[in-house]
């Protein structure tokens, strides 16, 4: 697949949303995601704005229903129920910041994830 400079930068704008809905902009970056994602005529484009918005969401269901899930199940008044979430929410939060950033890597040098 060759791509266009301006593919590269919409792409490249995808994951910069996506990396920001996970760290500053929560929400607001999701919904210009969706947004613009219905723009998108681009091939190589419309591949990184399904990844970002695919990510955002497993992130959301990931870090909010487990966590929620831990409370639930170890009340909220147990030390070790807090322990628990604090640690997963900060592992995995981290993992999907990791790889948003990876991801707008692999779009800067205009390459998918996929196998070639």
């Amino acid at each position: 697949m060759t791509t266009t400079p301006e593919a590269i930068k919409q792409a490249s704008n995808a994951t910069l949303a996506s990396l920001l809905n996970l760290t500053l902009l929560p929400g607001i970056a999701f919904m210009w995601l969706i947004i613009n994602r219905q723009k998108q005529t681009d091939k190589f484009a419309l591949y990184h704005f399904n990844f970002a918005i695919k990510l955002n969401i497993i992130a959301a269901i990931a870090l909010f229903l487990m966590s929620i899930l831990f409370i639930l199940l170890g009340g909220v008044g147990s030390a070790m129920t807090w322990i628990y979430v604090i640690v997963y929410f900060t592992v995995f939060h981290s993992m999907f910041i990791l790889l948003a950033v990876w991801l707008m890597v692999v779009s800067w040098g205009g390459n998918t994830l996929e196998k070639k």
